[in-house]
């Protein structure tokens, strides 16, 4: 779940004479690029027509907002580098300045693109209105999400991760890029496969950050996922001598909580309750980031103790989406999973079985989509690839990318030690993806400066 961005100031090359429309596909009018700042960078800035529902061109027509960082060096090169954000329900040219930071060096010769996805952003944003007071009764949500559907500028079922990546292709063609260099994190790994697979002549290089093949169900692995990223903690923890000595059962403790607040809840800050699921979330949300992962040991300890604060800390409050472009995907696209089952017999099987259960029920409210089956095969493909993936990710470890020398036979992976979720930014890994745009291949790649990226040192008390 993060970052992209966009280049076009490649006027003359790339573009029909400064600000005039380029051909778009579809029949939709071109789009005009004028100069603009976005999160304080230099860049163009415009909007494509697009239908809302490819099925009928001549309906209903919804902008994407389009935004380039033009490269420093002219000419550029006719391939941009676009980043496809997470979420799903990021916005990539709120990104930009993210983007800019970890890969500015690729910026030297190509422009950099980002395309806010079809309901996000400024590309036509699908959002209800948080409710007046909390909905706890079917009836009360059954109504909440009929009248946030017809207060929406758009039908939620057509705004998938096909149709996005379709969006895609049209801006490619409209400002003129011969081929784009995906970068995709998290979901954005999700819709870079999308994209390669329904435009592969479109692509020039991919790069996958904490990815999971589009045919692998993203709940069947949630909970053994979580597990073993739990478990490299434990193990380092147990490594280190400050951390075994400060901490020595920290491990049996957790197991004992999520067991005992199942049996029993017990109330947080704000008088709300929190079971033993509640807490596994809290544990799964901090091994996402190495940093936040450090700092386990000592909040179990603090808790098994009965002091809550850090727990507290850590609760997210925020309450579930109101991203209609979020449940279009997580509703209808099968690398959900919404049907998986355990038991997977790890600390984490009732989080993963409630999160499923609460996912569901609010689909039950939405109008469905039909997604054909073939379209979620992995693809098979001789396009470089880079796949970056942290050990110890609770979510989308290099385990979801089976077969990757099978499915892509010039892809590599690079796995970092102890890191997390969505890592692109780690040490020398934004060196590595900008030398393995340039070149075109993953071959030959020197990747020892991984070796470099430590994780934080633990919290002690």
């Amino acid at each position: 779940m993060l970052l992209p961005v966009a280049t076009l100031a490649v006027a003359l090359a790339l573009l029909a004479p400064d600000g005039a429309p380029a051909r778009a596909p579809d029949g939709a009018p071109g789009v005009s690029m004028k100069p603009c700042t976005v999160r304080g960078y230099s860049a163009r800035c415009g909007t494509l027509l697009v239908p809302e529902n490819r099925a009928r061109p001549a309906g209903r027509k919804i902008g994407l907002r389009v935004v380039v960082v033009p490269s420093w060096r002219k000419p550029a090169r006719p391939d941009a580098f676009t980043y496809l954000a997470g979420g799903p329900g990021a916005a990539a040219s709120e990104m930009t300045d993210s983007v800019m930071s970890i890969w500015s060096d690729v910026n030297a010769t190509r422009d950099i693109l980002l395309v806010d996805q079809r309901g996000t952003g400024r590309s036509n944003p699908l959002s209800c209105s948080p409710p007046a007071e909390p909905i706890e009764k079917p009836a009360r949500m059954r109504a909440f999400v009929r009248s946030c559907l017809r207060a929406a500028p758009g039908d939620m079922r057509l705004y998938g991760t096909r149709a996005a990546m379709d969006d895609l292709e049209a801006v490619r063609v409209a400002l003129g890029y011969r081929q784009l260099n995906v970068y995709g994190t998290s979901y954005g790994a999700t819709a870079a496969q999308v994209y390669l697979k329904r435009h592969p002549a479109s692509v020039r290089t991919v790069v996958l950050d904490s990815g999971t093949a589009i045919d692998v169900s993203f709940y069947g692995r949630f909970a053994p996922n979580a597990e073993q990223a739990l478990a490299q903690v434990a193990k380092r923890c147990a490594a280190d001598r400050a951390c075994s000595r400060a901490y020595p059962n920290w491990r049996g403790q957790l197991s004992a909580l999520i067991r005992r607040w199942d049996a029993r809840p017990v109330r947080n800050r704000k008088g709300e309750t929190i079971d033993g699921a509640g807490l596994a979330g809290v544990i799964q949300g901090m091994l996402r980031d190495a940093g936040d992962a450090a700092e386990i040991p000592f909040l179990v300890s603090r808790t098994a103790a009965g002091n809550y604060q850090r727990l507290n800390e850590q609760v997210n409050d925020d309450g579930p989406t109101l991203q209609l472009m979020f449940w279009s995907i997580w509703c209808n696209e099968p690398w959900v999973g919404l049907g998986a089952r355990g038991p997977w017999r790890t600390d984490f099987d009732g989080y993963t079985r409630s999160s499923i259960a609460f996912h569901r029920q609010a689909c039950s409210y939405l109008p469905k989509r039909a997604e054909p089956a073939s379209a979620w095969t992995s693809p098979r493909s001789r396009v470089p690839l880079l796949a970056l993936a942290g050990s110890a990710d609770p979510q989308d470890p290099i385990s979801n990318l089976p077969r990757l020398k099978q499915l892509w036979p010039n892809g590599r992976a690079i796995v970092v030690p102890h890191l997390g979720h969505a890592i692109g930014q780690e040490g020398c890994l934004g060196e590595l993806v900008t030398r393995f745009v340039a070149r075109g291949s993953a071959d030959g790649l020197d990747t020892r400066c991984v070796r470099k990226i430590k994780p934080p040192m633990f919290e002690l008390p």
